[in-house]
């Protein structure tokens, strides 16, 4: 009995052998492959749902709206004031837009900002204006808020113009029940930035930061409008953005309120981000169209930088989204002047006005491929979890290689005895090489961080020359930890040679597991754990880290062909974060000087992760995989 016990024991162990080995490699690649099958199938109509209003209380389009024709025409007026004022420098700006909202019976201030880089100093002068609701305690308020400048660089005339116009509306309205506060921002994001700091008590007057109090506020802000409509035109169309810091995501209802409006009430054609798309009945190409807008949302996902103003408010648990005026006069469609967005805009701050807790019956987290087609997050998470699973599977298959089991296989495919099967390898795995690369991976990775971050103060600094001071870091680590393995493989092989001529004993010890076997096996675990743990948090930059590396981590390999490492050390380098830089940069035609500011801007003013997870996460893998396939094969 106890014979065909150790029989039966030594049976599975060959069967699982076999599959760990054999089967388990292949699987990894199998799963990759229907990672990448299923993610393309997202943007398919049979993989979305409709839109549709979850929130009852929102009533979108069920209240007539005030703004009329006169209103119109005084947001005309306003225009031509805000041209004027706009060639004025901040302060005087500021202050002649606070007489403006005055005049309108609003309770009106300015605020101070300063804020200190690493590449630059940035001052700027916030005005706010506040209109208390007759009907409301103060306790709930909504924001229309509206930059200086525009997203595409130009004074965004008609969106204050606009804001003037509906304050002067709401005044003489006295069916609101929250408060309704208009902002408008000087600078990019660094100025609705330190007014929300501020409105939120959230004091850090540093020498890098300064905010200045506000003088005049509200309630707990609900939600939030954002409005950018450049120029002084009328529009083709309307788009939405709706990213925002870190992946963030406002409530799919604010979304499908604003549709909801120009399906009914403010009829205007409404679009994803800046991209007007013809309507085909040509099943293949509603497929492009529909991938397109899903990649583009992605993109700026994966970014971690808000596609707008909006973004800001997400960072305060505050729904909001930012609606984009779109001119492009070789269009050939409707154009929507300030009468038709005055009226959606009133209509969606009507809507908003109808809640009674903030928004939550709707999806938070969400893929949209058209305005009403949406992919919720069941659907879109099962495949990067596939993909964290192939680096896990690629990983015990290596650790299976490492331990004695190869050599169990081999020994009874010939036909020879092999002992009963232990519960533990007897082929040793010494971690040394692999721990210590990997620690000074994850350094040099924090020093590169450092250096990019912090202001040195040597004549002709730049983030450009700062960058090549951490890509000189990181070669160093390279150039130390390559010879230092190879020299380590010699002086091991000596000494092994020499214990094999003074003692017979020495045939039977098995040989040590390779380094870069579990230098590799380390570096699909931990890329495993960084894709799995990072789509939770931003879906988007998960996905397009994990296909950018899990082919090249999975296959590559050390080999004894120069050119063959030359090759996979020359991949591993274009997809490093320094390549990924250079290739931005083509592709955008931007000087790498530019995405590089724009990288640390986005860390410094906003707080986006992109930084700290190229520099804390991306980079040491990269480096650790570089170092690995140049290590010795055995």
């Amino acid at each position: 009995m106890s014979l065909l016990s150790r029989l039966s024991r030594t049976k599975k162990r060959q069967i699982f052998g076999r599959f760990v080995l054999g089967w388990m490699p292949a699987l990894s690649y199998i799963m990759v492959a229907v990672s990448f099958i299923w993610l393309l199938a997202l943007p398919h109509q049979s993989y979305s749902k409709r839109t549709y209003v979850s929130e009852n209380a929102l009533l979108p389009g069920g209240a007539n709206v005030r703004y009329q024709w006169n209103d119109f025409l005084a947001a005309e007026a306003y225009r031509d004031v805000v041209q004027r004022i706009s060639t004025l420098p901040s302060f005087e700006r500021a202050d002649a837009l606070k007489n403006e909202f005055s005049q309108l019976g609003l309770k009106s201030a300015t605020q101070n900002y300063t804020l200190h880089t690493s590449t630059d100093s940035r001052h700027g002068v916030n005005t706010y204006a506040v209109f208390y609701a007759p009907r409301s305690d103060g306790t709930e308020a909504l924001v229309l808020s509206a930059p200086w400048t525009s997203r595409d660089q130009k004074t965004n005339t008609n969106a204050i113009s606009l804001l003037l116009a509906l304050g002067k509306v709401f005044k003489r309205c006295s069916h609101f029940s929250k408060d309704i506060i208009f902002v408008v921002s000087d600078g990019d994001a660094e100025g609705l930035q330190a007014w929300l700091r501020a409105y939120h008590g959230i004091r850090e007057n540093t020498h890098d930061r300064f905010d200045e109090t506000l003088h005049i506020r509200s309630g707990a802000i609900q939600a939030a409008l954002n409005l950018d409509f450049s120029g002084t035109g009328d529009y083709n169309a309307l788009g939405i953005f709706f990213e925002g810091v870190n992946g963030q995501l406002p409530n799919l209802d604010m979304i499908n309120t604003i549709d909801e409006i120009t399906r009914g009430l403010a009829p205007v054609k409404l679009t994803l981000h800046d991209e007007l798309v013809p309507f085909t009945e040509n099943l293949t190409k509603n497929y492009i169209n529909s991938l397109k807008r899903m990649l583009y949302m992605m993109k700026y996902q994966a970014a971690g930088t808000p596609t707008g103003n909006h973004g800001l408010y997400l960072k305060y648990k505050i729904d909001a989204i930012t609606l984009y005026g779109i001119d492009k006069p070789d269009w050939h469609s409707e154009r929507y002047n300030l009468l038709r967005l005055g009226a959606l805009v009133e209509a969606a701050v009507r809507s908003l006005n109808n809640l009674l807790e903030h928004l939550h019956q709707s999806f938070f987290f969400y893929l949209l491929s058209d305005v009403e087609r949406y992919t919720s997050i069941g659907l879109y998470m099962p495949p990067v979890i596939i993909l964290g699973v192939s680096f896990i599977f690629q990983a015990l298959s290596l650790w299976g290689f490492s331990s004695d089991l190869p050599l169990e296989l081999d020994a009874i495919a010939h036909g020879k005895k092999v002992a009963v099967a232990l519960p533990y390898s007897r082929r040793s795995r010494n971690f040394k090489v692999s721990a210590t690369i990997i620690s000074m991976s994850f350094i040099a990775g924090w020093a590169s961080f450092q250096l990019l971050t912090t202001s040195i103060g040597f004549p002709g600094e730049t983030p450009l020359l700062k960058l090549v001071a951490s890509v000189g870091v990181c070669s160093m680590l390279v150039l130390s930890a390559v010879p230092s393995a190879h020299l380590r493989n010699r002086v091991l092989k000596r000494v092994k040679d020499s214990k094999a001529e003074n003692s017979s004993s020495a045939s039977a010890e098995l040989p040590p597991a390779p380094d870069w076997i579990l230098l590799k096996t380390s570096i699909l675990a931990l890329s495993a754990l960084a894709v799995t743990t990072l789509s939770a948090l931003n879906f988007s930059l998960a996905v397009s880290i994990g296909i950018i590396i899990v082919l090249p981590y999975m296959a590559f390999r050390p080999s004894n062909y120069v050119v063959l490492s030359a090759l996979q050390t020359a991949i591993l380098l274009a997809i490093s974060p320094a390549g990924l830089m250079m290739a931005a940069s083509w592709w955008y035609e931007k000087d790498p000087g530019l995405i590089l500011n724009w990288v640390l801007e986005g860390y410094e003013v906003i707080g986006s992760w992109l930084l700290p997870i190229l520099c804390g996460v991306y980079l040491p893998l990269n480096l650790a995989t570089i170092i690995m396939v140049l290590l010795p094969v055995s």
